[in-house]
């Protein structure tokens, strides 16, 4: 049962806006409405001669965040006050925004209506029904405010939240009335049968229990046949009790299997009750129809008979199964957009491997500089095309909450100077004046996904020097706080540039999902539009936020904030102190793709390997049984014998040859694929479009090759047989694998 007091009328509102004259108009929007309501009052019961009707006075609070909201919220419950109504802005910053303090009211208060005020739209409808789902609790309220519309919200919006309360209260008491009569009526069953064999006035009271009923009973004679019904019963079957009476349920077809019907009698025959147990019957009206069933021998005045419950839950039970299929339509729609992905970033990268591949080979042969130069140009636009689909494939991942940040130690100057450097031959290409500025308070080193950083600065270096013609663009970082809080470094990193700008009215576009400032940007400069709405949710990811400012003509600044914990010293890098000498390592390709067989071997020919190649994977365990081979790169996808289970049978050899260390060459590129490679023996996990650098930091690792200069202290060879990475791999091969992935 809800409390009483949740079933009174509640006129208290909570208003959450960081602009407090917003409180001020609603209150003397709300509260003004009574003074004159007053007024009106006493002249209508002077001229009329009638009684004023009450006033509704509403009780208003305010908070100027999102998280004093929920306080607020959160108190108001335990005290047994709640508020009925919350109006909500969408833009509150430096906390939560409008959307994320919804969610989190409502996972306090369920029952609680709200009304989002915004000025201007920083989501569509369709974002906040994505991101809230669909809910009758949720109005939006323009600013500014129309008064009658501000009074009309609340005076509706509260009596709705105490007309809700009473529903569910009546709800709530229909189903323990059903649990109660049921109980009941067993035990009325068990009086009956007692008072029955006393005297005949026991008659009555069963035939009062019998007629009031909700629920539908029947009395039957011992061959099955009926003797009375209740008016309950009479309206389960569509049939009038003077037709039903002296006839079975399967003459009358209501139980349309007889077989179905001559099990009931025959469990009653055996003297065993039935209780819930689920029936199919048919209605004339309303067709095929569920109960739960409940039967039980009787006997009165000395006559057997059987006595049935019947309780309709066709209702239930068409909910459950509708319920079944949009949860299975739900599974397959995601099921067959993980395979669509999936599928797309095979069959591009597989080609893309070697179109990049093929051309970088090709840029470094001696070729005339006009054919240099076309060279470069494909091997951009299908840097271009890789970017497009990590972007896509990022975006899904976000979107479906399976992308999971990293946190490991890493140098967070390293990390932005490298974002820098990325774009700065280009800005300077077109004239551009590049500044770079850390802050000398900055940690060395902090801890955190150095990756989805580098991700996030350079595509805001991207979009500076794309959109800037002259001028200059310059990157700064801070430490925003001057001392860690909760183990957390707050960092301030803002790309500032001297560009076209962006006129204010269409700002809000810039972070959503598919979406530029308008179409002429996206066909004088391309991009997917997804590059900004990726990185606002990584840095909301990394606990902080990004904000813009700009003016058409006068360039524009991102500014983004993240949180980035506390991480040890660093301690020395085998790849600066060491070089890798790759001549004589024998390496086995196993590869079908005839493009990406060229591609992967002159790669290994350049750094000095032997190589050998095989074409599937029933080739390549034929070659490690009959050779002895330094690192293996297996292709996951061949015929016949993949690379995964060609790993797997390379693992049970009896030879030592068992323990070559693999390497994976996929064009899939997701986590799922990274975990099935690892589970299936392999040691590592390249992805196509391959990196040179990608390979060489692999064979540093897992080929052992001859090193110059002195290897650091700490820095272990790995064993003949080496410890199986993790699906995420170490931070060395992780920052290999990401260390060209830039948003376009």
């Amino acid at each position: 049962m809800k409390s009483p007091s949740l079933l009174e009328p509640n006129h208290r509102i909570l208003v959450i806006d960081d602009n407090r004259a917003i409180h001020d108009d609603l209150r003397k929007i709300l509260l003004g409405e009574n003074k004159t309501r007053e007024h009106l009052q006493d002249d209508e019961a002077f001229l009329f001669g009638v009684e004023a009707l009450p006033i509704t006075t509403f009780e208003i609070d305010s908070a100027y965040q999102g998280q004093e909201g929920l306080a607020k919220l959160e108190q108001s419950l335990a005290e047994g006050r709640p508020y009925a109504l919350a109006f909500v802005d969408v833009r509150m910053p430096p906390g939560w925004d409008g959307v994320e303090t919804i969610t989190r009211l409502w996972q306090a208060d369920p029952n609680l209506q709200v009304v989002v005020c915004t000025a201007y739209s920083d989501y569509s409808w369709s974002d906040i029904q994505r991101r809230l789902g669909q809910s009758e609790n949720l109005l939006i309220l323009k600013k500014p405010f129309d008064n009658i519309e501000a009074i009309q919200l609340a005076h509706a919006l509260t009596r709705k939240w105490l007309v809700s309360g009473q529903a569910q209260a009546r709800l709530e008491d229909l189903d323990l009335m059903v649990v109660r009569r049921t109980a009941e009526l067993q035990a009325a069953n068990e009086r009956i049968k007692q008072q029955f064999e006393e005297k005949a006035a026991a008659e009555l009271a069963f035939r009062t229990v019998f007629e009031s009923s909700p629920i539908g009973i029947t009395l039957s004679d011992l061959n099955g046949r009926f003797v009375d019904l209740n008016g309950a019963m009479e309206q389960l079957m569509g049939l009038p009790k003077a037709s039903v009476i002296g006839r079975d349920p399967a003459d009358l077809g209501w139980i349309g299997d007889r077989e179905d019907y001559e099990t009931v009698r025959k469990a009653l025959d055996d003297g065993d009750d039935l209780d819930s147990q689920e029936l199919t019957y048919r209605n004339p009206k309303l067709g095929g129809r569920t109960g739960l069933l409940w039967a039980r021998r009787v006997e009165i005045a000395g006559t057997g008979y059987s006595l049935c419950f019947v309780l309709d839950i066709s209702e239930r039970k068409q909910m459950e199964e509708d319920l079944v299929r949009a949860r299975l339509g739900a599974d397959a729609a995601a099921q067959a957009k993980s395979e669509f992905l999936a599928n797309m970033s095979h069959e591009i990268r597989t080609p893309l491997n070697g179109i990049l591949g093929l051309s970088a080979l090709l840029e470094e042969e001696d070729i005339p500089e006009g054919i240099r130069l076309m060279m470069s140009l494909i091997r951009t636009s299908g840097e271009v095309l890789r970017r497009v689909l990590d972007d896509v494939l990022d975006f899904s991942k976000i979107d479906s909450g399976k992308l999971e940040l990293e946190e490991e130690p890493f140098d967070l100057r390293a990390c932005l100077q490298w974002s820098f450097d990325l774009f700065r031959t280009v800005a300077e290409d077109k004239e551009i004046k590049c500044t770079l500025h850390l802050d000398d308070a900055l940690p060395a080193r902090v801890s955190g996904d150095a990756t989805r950083l580098r991700q996030v600065t350079a595509n805001l270096m991207s979009n500076a020097v794309k959109f800037t013609h002259q001028g200059s663009i310059e990157m700064e970082a801070h430490l925003a706080e001057p001392h860690p809080r909760d183990g957390k470094h707050l960092i301030r990193i803002s790309v500032r540039d001297s560009g076209i700008g962006i006129p204010e009215d269409r700002i809000d576009r810039l972070f959503r999902s598919f979406s530029q400032v308008d179409a002429s940007t996206s066909r004088s400069y391309g991009g997917t539009g997804l590059g900004l709405a990726i990185s606002q949710r990584l840095v909301n990811m990394m606990g902080g936020d990004i904000r813009v400012k700009s003016r058409p003509g006068e360039g524009s600044t991102f500014e983004f904030t993240i949180t980035a914990g506390i991480a040890a010293a660093a301690e020395p890098d085998a790849a600066l102190t060491s070089r890798a000498d790759f001549k004589g390592l024998k390496v086995l390709v196993a590869e079908d793709n005839k493009v990406n067989q060229i591609v992967t071997m002159r790669m290994l020919q350049r750094m000095g390997c032997k190589t050998e190649l095989a074409s599937d994977g029933a080739s390549a365990i034929s070659h490690i049984e009959a050779n002895s081979y330094d690192v293996v790169l297996m292709d996951v996808n061949m015929p016949e014998v993949d690379g995964l289970e060609a790993t797997r049978r390379i693992r049970r050899l009896p030879t030592a040859q068992s323990c070559v260390p693999i390497v994976a060459l996929t064009a899939s590129a997701t986590n799922e694929d990274r975990n099935a490679c690892m589970a299936a023996g392999m040691d590592d996990y390249l992805s196509k479009p391959i990196e040179i650098r990608a390979l060489r930091r692999a064979l540093e690792r897992w080929g052992h090759p001859r090193v110059t200069g002195i290897a650091p202290d700490g820095i272990d060879i790995p064993e003949p047989c080496p410890p199986k990475l993790s699906a995420g791999a170490d931070q060395a091969t992780s920052d290999a694998l990401n260390e060209t992935h830039v948003p376009g």
